[in-house]
């Protein structure tokens, strides 16, 4: 006879191998789609043109290396890694594109994103020298320092000649749930600094995996097209590149805050916010989501039926004490504390000509230096942006009072988007906080066509300004010119599937 108490210490472990041997099988599958096989090749291109010298520190460890260090150190080398990395980036697009969902297309699936994920597992960081940054805070954590005190620069060693110059003297913007993971992962690299940035992609990979199989749920639950939502969302190619090739903290972020709202679908309230507790302290701006989970439990509770804002208010008061409670404990738990407060305008030390307030201010300020008003124009930049910000708050506080019961999903993901443009700084992937959310949510052509022309423009700006130009006002026109090109060839028709799946009357 078996033995029930090792029956039951195996049952964790029969799990785990059911659920990889789920994962398998879906590779296996989305490997028959010769879309999956090109977006593969295209990842094996970029990764190649990662070992340019764009992508690594001056000092790495593929200098020396025969074949690969050819990229850093010949000039021949460098023009073909930009070459094929953004080829692979060409080629990723075009098999995407190519996946759209249809009435008579394979159905999309987790393999393909397993397929186009696998290739950058060993890849440098790509487009972004963030997970250096992560490295050497996880490293000032270890060593005692305190990130929200200090800047990268306290280490004086290779950990600190990783990080872009720019935030050598800055302190960490990021929640302390994210420095002691990227603490932990430092720990798991034995403390060697390119491999911890390398190992960065861990965290992000568990961000990923629990977006790629909580929102096709949430999109079921909500009666919104998973098919469409799989392949707009899941398989975005800025997901790709840059939660999994870029390995940012985003991604973790992203992952719990879905996990969060399909607990809030599934009826659970305290875990649901308790998850969003979480994810904002991955990254503050998650912390939004704890009105949808409300919204989400109120829905629930009401039969389907749409609660009043009452109800969601009644909701709200027991998941907000939950997710304040469960806020404050992380970051007392964490040894950390709250200094990430002082440090959130560190962002945007970078001018961003891709967030439109700082694009505006910075033509104002142009113009004003040219009338030979120097003061206005030293002033011009931080005062329109805070007047963006200012308009983010009263568009966010519309948001919220005039669809949260209604659509509370959606509401969340607008809210996001506009958080976002109305803020100081934008990096693509900043884009994938609400942009998926939206993509899930929206069903008329129009805003899939809107969500397919970002992405498409946010991929080649991301590959020619950090694989080619370094000026990013050429990159922003080279790129705006070529996904234009894109959109022209017809990739964008056909959006609709021709299913109207009852949207207007669920969140």
């Amino acid at each position: 006879m078996s033995d029930p108490g090792r029956d039951d210490a195996l049952t964790p472990t029969l799990g785990i191998l059911a659920r990889v041997r789920r994962e398998v099988a879906e590779i296996r599958d989305a490997w028959q789609d010769p879309n999956t096989r090109r977006g593969t090749v295209a990842m094996f291109l970029v990764l190649a043109g990662t070992f340019g010298v764009g992508m690594l520190p001056p000092d790495n460890v593929w200098r020396d290396v025969p074949g690969l260090g050819w990229f850093q150190t010949s000039r021949a080398g460098q023009i073909i890694a930009v070459a094929l990395l953004l080829y692979g980036v060409i080629l990723l697009l075009d098999a995407w594109l190519r996946m759209r969902p249809t009435a008579t297309s394979r159905p999309v699936s987790r393999g393909t994103l397993w397929c186009w994920s696998l290739p950058l597992l060993p890849a440098p960081p790509l487009l972004s020298f963030d997970a250096y940054s992560y490295a050497a805070q996880g490293e000032m954590v270890h060593r005692g320092f305190d990130p929200y005190s200090d800047g990268p620069a306290v280490l004086g060693d290779l950990f600190q000649a990783q990080v872009d110059p720019i935030w050598q003297f800055t302190p960490a913007p990021y929640g302390p749930l994210s420095l002691q993971v990227q603490h932990l992962v430092t720990d798991a690299s034995g403390h060697n600094a390119y491999l911890a940035a390398i190992l960065m992609r861990i965290p992000a990979l568990i961000g990923v995996l629990l977006l790629a199989i909580y929102l096709p749920r949430l999109a079921s639950a909500l009666r919104y097209d998973r098919e469409m939502t799989m392949w707009l969302a899941v398989l975005n190619p800025l997901v790709v590149l840059h939660l999994v090739g870029g390995a940012h903290n985003d991604s973790l972020m992203i992952g719990l805050m879905v996990l969060g709202l399909w607990l809030g679908v599934r009826h659970h309230l305290a875990v649901g916010a308790i998850c969003i507790a979480a994810a904002a302290s991955i990254k503050q701006p998650a912390a939004a989501a704890i009105l949808a989970v409300a919204a989400l439990h109120a829905w629930r509770g009401n039969d389907w039926g749409r609660p009043s804002k009452l109800d969601v208010m009644r909701k709200l008061v027991p998941a907000g004490a939950i997710f304040a409670v469960a806020f404050a404990a992380i970051g007392l738990a964490s040894g950390l504390g709250f200094g990430w407060i002082t440090a959130l305008g560190v962002p945007g030390a970078v001018r961003s000509m891709l967030a439109p307030f700082t694009a505006l201010g910075s033509g104002l300020e142009w113009i004003a230096y040219r009338a030979g008003a120097t003061a206005l124009g030293d002033a011009m930049v931080p005062t329109v942006q805070r007047i963006g910000q200012l308009i983010g708050l009263a568009i966010m506080g519309y948001l919220v009072w005039r669809y949260k019961a209604k659509h509370p999903v959606r509401t969340l993901g607008w809210i996001l988007i506009a958080f976002v443009l109305t803020g100081p700084v934008i990096h693509p992937w900043y884009m994938l906080w609400g942009g998926l959310l939206f993509a899930m949510t929206e069903h008329s052509v129009r805003r899939r066509q809107a969500v397919l022309w970002a992405t498409v423009g946010f991929v080649l700006y991301s590959a020619f300004d950090f694989g080619w130009f370094k000026n990013s006002q050429t990159a922003l026109a080279v790129s705006a010119m070529l996904a234009l090109i894109w959109v022209a060839t017809g990739h964008d028709k056909g959006l609709n599937r021709d299913v109207d799946l009852h949207r207007s009357s669920h969140p």
